[in-house]
C-alpha cells in the first residue's frame, strides 16, 4: 500500500513530535513494518531535532518542510529547512572510547541514522538543506 505525508512545520520541538506522531500513524496505515517505522522515527527525531537545536544560532521563526512517501518496497523521507549549511552525510563516525566513564557525550545520532537507512544524500540549494533517505520497507508477516 502507498501513503503519503507532508507538513511544513516551525523550529519548535513541540511541532516535532506532533509530526513524528503523524509519521508513525502514517505509515502503520500503509502497513509499513516495525523496524522500518522505528527508522524513521529516529530518522525524523535526530534529523529534524538537531537542526531546531543547532541549525538557527540567530533563532527566529523559520520552517522546516518534511515529506513522507511510501512507494512499494521504500520508503522516501526528504527534509527540506533553511538553516545554515550542515551536510550530515559528511560527518565522521565519533572515536571509540575506552570504557563509557570516558565516553564523550553525543555526536552518535547521525551515524545511527545512517546505519539504519539504505540511502542519504544532501544537497545545499538555493534555500537552504535538502536531505533524502530511502529506507528499505519489509513488510509486515
Amino acid at each position: 500500500m502507498s501513503a503519503t505525508y507532508e507538513r511544513t512545520l516551525p523550529n519548535d520541538v513541540r511541532a516535532l513530535g506532533e509530526a513524528a506522531r503523524d509519521v508513525r500513524a502514517t505509515l502503520a496505515r500503509a502497513g509499513v513494518d516495525e523496524e522500518t517505522v522505528y527508522a524513521a522515527d529516529l530518522a525524523l527525531e535526530e534529523l529534524v531535532g538537531n537542526t531546531i537545536r543547532y541549525g538557527y544560532p540567530e533563532g527566529g521563526e523559520h520552517s522546516i518542510r518534511v515529506e513522507l512517501r511510501v512507494e512499494g518496497e521504500e520508503v522516501h523521507l526528504t527534509i527540506e529547512d533553511d538553516a545554515r549549511p550542515f551536510d550530515p552525510t559528511a560527518q565522521p563516525e565519533p572515536p571509540r572510547s575506552a570504557s563509557l566513564a570516558n565516553a564523550s557525550r553525543g555526536g552518535r545520532g547521525i551515524p545511527m541514522v545512517r546505519r539504519m537507512v539504505g540511502d542519504m544524500r544532501y544537497q545545499r540549494t538555493r534555500d537552504g538543506n535538502r536531505l533524502a533517505l530511502v529506507l528499505p520497507r519489509k513488510r509486515k508477516a
